[in-house]
């Protein structure tokens, strides 16, 4: 009797013991397990889960985040959101800060960027397309010419803070893979930054990507990839930063990219043809000529030149206008010395506009047909905390050839501007 019950309060006691470890393992994983978690979202996902002795748990979940991610039809989903702080140390009236097409607000946050993009790799049959939306002050101030009159901001879509900054067909010869075309809208193939904020070693885009360069242009590109070092594409478009055409003729675009060796590529782009609005006689051209260097793993060397010339400037006198602009950008990451990756980026640029035409647009603050010779110096530093989630802080320093910077009321206008900025990003 005393042997029946030792073993009765044994095995009490172990069913007990198991009972307290699956209790406490399930409150440890939100009141399920961790099989039981990846099983659901296995099934949330339509996909047959795997077997646990073939795949490791780290294997299944890239494989789950890589099935969410990537939706039927072989689309696929992406985008980014980013959100900035500015101040003008010129303090001025206007809250403007001058010199930038994008980043011109004065102390204050600023929701730059949603961006939204749907797209498809070319399959078997070799066709694809992509799409991306965006909306914020990004999308307000890259605005395109949309009804072709030669102006932006006179029609309900150049108005708001919304734009289509791509959408295009792609499609490669499935016999002839090397060979690929893209017709539609598409950000241009000249500079070495791009519209997006995170994608650049800066926050502030350079005075040459900003007025010595298209953003965007509509029309047809056909590329060619000789050999994995080189490639070469080329088209026509309608014009610079429109999608109707403001004139009765079109434009030439092309880039030759040429990379002998990993740490070395070397971008030779140019766009040439009528820009003005109704007169297809005057000429726009620019030769745009990009070096980047990567002697070690972390650091990168970016060089960017940009050469301008526009012909009849007017239809009554004629003129002719040159411009020039050269920037050079040094990035380093740190992954290893603290506990999340940190890098830092330092440019210069100087930009010479002694025919006044480039940097006195509207949206440049700049009076119209004062000449300028500028250059800037930008620190960037950043913080990768988590997967796509980034934080960044910038000092910048422009220098004007003459008085044009705004200051705080009552004082006079000031050769210079000092500006702080921060900026939150995620991509995902």
């Amino acid at each position: 009797m005393m042997k029946m019950n030792s073993r009765v309060w044994t095995t009490a006691a172990l069913v007990a013991a198991g009972a307290i470890a699956f209790a406490a393992s399930a409150r440890a994983e939100g009141g399920i397990t961790l099989e039981e978690r990846v099983e659901r979202l296995e099934r949330r996902a339509e996909m047959p889960p795997a077997a646990p002795a073939a795949t490791g748990w780290e294997d299944r979940i890239k494989a789950l985040e890589n099935r969410i991610k990537n939706f039927p039809f072989g689309l696929q989903l992406g985008g980014m959101v980013v959100t900035s702080y500015q101040y003008n140390f010129n303090d001025p009236d206007s809250d403007r800060v001058q010199l930038r097409a994008f980043d011109r607000d004065h102390n204050t946050f600023s929701f730059d960027l949603f961006q939204l993009q749907v797209s498809r790799a070319p399959g078997e049959e070799g066709v694809g397309f992509v799409t991306k939306i965006n909306f914020g002050k990004v999308a307000e101030r890259e605005a395109s010419d949309w009804d072709g009159d030669g102006t932006v901001g006179n029609v309900a879509e150049e108005q708001n803070s919304i734009e289509l900054q791509d959408a295009y067909v792609t499609y490669n010869l499935p016999a002839l893979p090397e060979l690929g075309f893209k017709i539609g809208k598409f950000v241009t193939l000249l500079g070495s930054e791009v519209v997006e904020s995170p994608r650049n070693y800066n926050i502030s885009r350079s005075l040459a990507y900003s007025w010595a360069i298209p953003i965007e242009h509509t029309g047809l590109l056909a590329s060619y990839q000789f050999a994995p070092e080189v490639g070469l594409t080329m088209g026509v478009v309608n014009g610079w930063n429109n999608v109707i055409d403001s004139n009765d003729g079109k434009t030439f675009l092309g880039s030759l990219v040429i990379t002998p060796v990993e740490q070395f590529s070397l971008a030779l782009s140019g766009v040439y043809g009528p820009e003005q609005p109704n007169r297809g006689g005057s000429q726009r051209g620019v030769a745009d000529v990009v070096a980047t260097i990567q002697p070690i793993e972390d650091l990168v060397l970016s060089l960017n030149y940009d050469y301008g010339n526009e012909t009849n400037l007017t239809a009554a006198s004629g003129g002719t206008a040159e411009w020039n602009a050269f920037s050079g950008i040094v990035a380093y990451d740190i992954r290893d010395l603290l506990v999340v990756p940190i890098g830092f980026a330092l440019r210069g640029e100087y930009f010479d506009d002694s025919d006044g035409t480039r940097l006195t647009q509207g949206t440049s603050g700049v009076p119209e047909g004062r000449y300028q010779n500028d250059w800037e110096v930008t620190g960037t530093f950043k913080v990768e905390l988590a997967r796509g989630l980034m934080l960044r802080a910038e000092y910048r320093y422009d220098k004007a050839a003459n008085d044009l910077f705004d200051y705080r009321s009552g004082l006079a206008n000031q050769n210079d501007q000092q500006t702080v900025a921060g900026e939150v990003s995620y991509v995902f």
